[in-house]
């Protein structure tokens, strides 16, 4: 449906998101069928979900791997050693708060 939408053969077979972007910031169109919006936001919560749920995992193999946390603080683009643990802390809340058991009801997408 989002490559219908977009139909520009230059935004056909990339990555939806980036095509989605690239189409309303080139074009800046009044407006954006329904269902393609409805399309566009589960795809950024998916996509969100995804990076949430690999970035720990990235910290965790970085730790196994004898990483030290100045080291991942780095890599991160964090300040410091505790800004990467405080960041491993809320990725874990983030992950835990968004998980569909907990929401109050469905998520339709």
């Amino acid at each position: 449906m989002v490559d219908d939408w977009l139909g520009d053969g230059m935004l056909l077979g990339i990555n939806q998101l980036t095509g989605l972007l690239f189409a309303v910031e080139r074009d800046r169109p009044a407006e954006v069928p329904d269902e393609v919006m409805r399309r566009w936001h589960r795809l950024l919560a998916v996509q969100r979900r995804v990076a949430d749920q690999s970035e720990p995992a990235f910290i965790d193999q970085a730790r196994r791997q004898g990483w030290s946390w100045e080291r991942i603080a780095d890599v991160l683009g964090l300040a410091d050693a505790e800004a990467a643990e405080r960041r491993q802390a809320a990725l874990a809340a983030e992950l835990a708060r968004t998980h569909p058991s907990a929401l109050p009801r469905p998520w339709l997408g």
